[in-house]
C-alpha cells in the first residue's frame, strides 16, 4: 500500500481521522475552492484528476498544474494571505480534506508523513522547475509532446471508471502548461497526428 497521512493515521492515531478528516466527492467541473476564499482544507486526492491555477486580469483561468491521486493542495497559510489560487474537478474526485493546521502540526511532528510531506513538496517543485524549463528552451512541437507524455497515463475517477488523462486535457490546459496559444496547440497537434 501506498503511504498516505491517511493511512498512517488509520494505523497510528485512527480518532485523528474522525476529528479532523472528511471523505468528500466531487463531480466533473466543480470548484473545491476560488478567489476570493483564502481559507481551504488542505485536500489529498483519492481518486480523479484536480486543475488548480488562478486567473488573469480578464478573469479567464489559467491552469498551472494538474494533479492526480496521491497528490495534495490548499492553502497551507504560510504566504501571508498571498492566494488567490482555484481548485477545479477535472473529472469526479474523491478527496480527503484535513483541517489545516492539523495538516501542518502532523508534518511536523510524525517523522513518517514529515518525509512524505517533503517528498511531495520537492516533486512538485521539480515539475514545475522542468516545465519552466521547457517553456524557455524547447520549441512549440516539443513542448506540447513534452506535456503530452507527462499525462499519457490513466487514473480512476470517483466513479471507479479508468480515464485518460490525455482525453481530458483541454487545448487551453495544454497551452497554459506550456506558454503557447491554444490555436499554437491544435495546430501543433494535428501535425503530430498527420506526420
Amino acid at each position: 500500500m501506498k503511504f498516505s497521512p491517511y493511512n498512517f493515521l488509520s494505523v497510528h492515531n485512527p480518532e485523528a481521522i474522525s476529528n479532523f478528516v472528511n471523505t468528500v466527492e466531487y463531480e466533473k467541473g466543480q470548484f473545491l475552492y476560488q478567489p476570493p476564499q483564502r481559507i481551504t482544507p488542505i485536500y489529498e486526492i483519492v481518486k480523479g484528476a484536480i486543475r488548480i491555477g488562478t486567473y488573469s486580469p480578464m478573469g479567464i483561468e489559467v491552469c498551472y498544474d494538474i494533479l492526480r491521486p496521491g497528490e495534495f493542495f490548499g492553502n497551507l497559510r504560510y504566504l501571508n494571505g498571498q492566494f488567490s489560487e482555484f481548485a477545479k474537478s477535472l473529472s469526479s474526485v474523491v478527496v480527503r480534506e484535513y483541517d489545516c493546521e492539523f495538516f501542518k502540526k502532523i508534518t511536523i511532528v510524525e517523522p513518517e508523513i514529515s518525509e512524505w510531506f517533503n517528498i511531495q513538496v520537492v516533486k512538485r517543485w521539480c515539475r514545475a522547475e522542468e516545465r519552466l524549463y521547457a517553456v524557455r528552451s524547447l520549441d512549440a512541437a516539443a513542448k506540447v509532446r513534452k506535456i503530452m507524455c507527462d499525462f499519457q497515463n490513466q487514473i480512476e475517477d470517483a466513479s471507479g471508471r479508468l480515464i485518460n488523462l490525455q482525453k481530458i486535457l483541454t487545448l487551453q490546459d495544454i497551452a497554459d502548461l506550456t506558454g503557447l496559444t491554444r490555436q499554437t496547440v491544435s495546430k501543433v497537434i494535428k501535425d503530430e497526428v498527420l506526420a
